[in-house]
């Protein structure tokens, strides 16, 4: 767990002190939930899930997929392909594009 927590954390670009002004509790312990001293309660996993607009799962390491927990994975694709719409849909509006427009110049050389 304490990989994923410090690594959504990271990735968002936020600072323990403001994930723990957020929740409402103090960076000591955010430190403590990241580097695996403490592990967080029921309650706590759920904001913290919450805050991370992520499962629980994926905080507990028990899955690879970091989206909201009503993003369930098709059968009908692959893991590969599932993982690559997965980064697609983290990228921003302009990122977005760019990778479209990417992709398409791809498709125009075949």
């Amino acid at each position: 767990m304490k990989n994923n927590l410090k690594e959504i954390r990271v990735s968002k670009n936020l600072l323990q002190t403001k994930v723990a002004i957020d929740l409402n509790t103090t960076q000591e312990t955010i430190s403590s939930y990241e580097t695996g001293r403490v592990f967080p309660s029921s309650d706590m996993l759920i904001k913290l899930a919450n805050y991370y607009n992520t499962s629980i799962d994926y905080l507990l390491c028990r899955t690879k997929y970091n989206m909201p927990i009503d993003d369930i994975k098709p059968n009908n694709i692959s893991e590969n392909d599932f993982l690559l719409l997965n980064k697609i849909n983290k990228l921003s509006n302009i990122n977005r594009a760019k990778a479209e427009a990417y992709i398409d110049g791809l498709n125009d050389n075949k």
